[in-house]
């Protein structure tokens, strides 16, 4: 009756899992895409995006989504993860639902790796076309040699229509138009089905003679009767055959596309946006992370260089976006690809007047820090990272980048 009982508990929760999964929109952010599984240093120190816009979020099959925005290396990348700069601009959704048209880093169009500059600000745009219809998470991430994929913003997109009728035409070098969607299919068919033929041929030849005991000829010290010299005679022809036509299939190839590019392996280096001129310095004094009301506070010494007032208008960190609602208009989009982490409150939340120093509390109280894992005191590198965006009177902006500051937790209750 256990055992019975135990099968039971297991169907009904691999049931129950499987239901999870088939359960639609309601749990499909959990099941797809994975930028939780990340180390909060990682997501908040490493690259940071920002002005992120997806040009739609219904499509039909066959149309275009247009991901655009910026992007920030940050000036003090973590010790614990290595920095080569060599990335790759990607675009992630479960499976091949989109079909990519073309990456582009500060208009550069992305035909092989680039090498980024520490620090650096970049401006990309990412093409993808609609292929199947459905409900589906898309984003963009930078994927770099020894650092991994850094995630982006992401949202969700339905698509309409059919696959069927669906079409990838491009124009080779040599002026032939083909369509990429079922271009060399036939061939592949073909080829696939030869090979599992010789592949069950020599295993049916082997299956259909008599079983011998292999351990009982071994330990009578007749092991050189397993193999006879008819089996031998077979597997040199089985060799020699499927390099002659390995060989055959090579030549016939060579004749028929004689024109080939290698695959190409450059990196081509792209330079950073040019630096725009900051009326602002600003450093972090300390900050501390409160456990029980999940607020993350830091001091900010802040110095106006310029000639107008300015406010800390906004903070970035992960994806996550904290705004400072006491600046009028100043209000959270639902269309923003990120998360909203909610109000920003600054004290004192004057603006800093031109040619004064000042020390301005940040306090950002939000459960998204345990909703995005993002409280450090979890991890080994208890620092925090992200993006200040300072703004004067006529809305220009100056970004500054925190990445090296210890945060220290509390679990206590700080008394008021």
């Amino acid at each position: 009756m256990k055992k019975r009982g135990m099968r039971m508990i297991g169907r009904v929760g691999a049931l129950a899992l499987l239901g999870m999964i088939l359960a639609g929109p309601a749990t499909s952010r959990l099941w797809a895409l994975g930028e939780k599984s990340q180390e909060a240093f990682l997501r908040m120190r490493t690259v940071i995006f920002y002005d992120t816009q997806f040009s739609g979020r219904k499509f039909k099959v066959g149309d275009d989504l247009t991901v655009t925005g910026k992007f920030m290396l940050m000036p003090i990348w973590p010790k614990e993860i290595a920095f080569t700069g060599i990335s790759w601009l990607n675009f992630f959704v479960p499976g091949p639902q989109f079909l990519r048209v073309g990456s582009w880093i500060n208009d550069r169009f992305m035909s092989c790796s680039e090498l980024l500059e520490l620090g650096g600000t970049y401006e990309y745009k990412t093409v993808t076309r609609a292929r199947y219809p459905g409900h589906w998470p898309v984003g963009v991430m930078l994927s770099m040699k020894d650092a991994g994929p850094l995630i982006g913003p992401s949202i969700y997109v339905d698509v309409d229509g059919s696959h069927e009728g669906f079409t990838n035409p491009i124009k080779t070098l040599l002026g032939n138009t083909i369509n990429l969607e079922d271009y060399g299919q036939a061939r592949m068919l073909i080829w696939t089905l030869v090979t599992t033929l010789i592949g069950v041929a020599w295993l049916g030849l082997w299956v259909s003679r008599p079983m011998v005991s292999r351990m009982g000829l071994v330990a009578a010290g007749r092991s050189k009767e397993l193999i006879s010299d008819s089996d031998k005679k077979v597997a040199v022809i089985f060799a020699l055959g499927s390099i002659a036509l390995v060989a055959l299939a090579n030549a016939m190839t060579s004749s028929q596309y004689p024109h080939t590019i290698p695959i190409q392996e450059t990196i081509i280096k792209n330079q950073a946006l040019p630096p725009e001129p900051s009326p602002v310095k600003a450093k972090v004094l300390d900050a501390t992370y409160e456990v029980p009301t999940r607020t993350l506070a830091f001091r900010l010494e802040v110095h106006n260089t310029g000639d107008r007032p300015m406010v800390l208008k906004e903070f970035a960190t992960a994806n996550v976006r904290f705004l400072n609602e006491q600046i009028p208009g100043n209000t959270w989009n639902p269309d923003f690809p990120e998360v909203y982490g909610g109000a920003m409150k600054i004290t004192p939340s004057e603006p800093i007047a031109p040619g004064e120093t000042k020390v301005i509390e940040v306090v950002m109280a939000s459960a998204e820090w345990e909703n995005q894992r993002l409280t450090m005191y979890h991890e080994t590198t208890n620092r925090f990272g992200g993006l200040l965006f300072f703004s004067d009177p006529s809305g220009a902006r100056t970004i500054i980048a925190i990445a090296d500051q210890l945060v220290i937790p509390k679990f206590g209750v700080t008394q008021m």
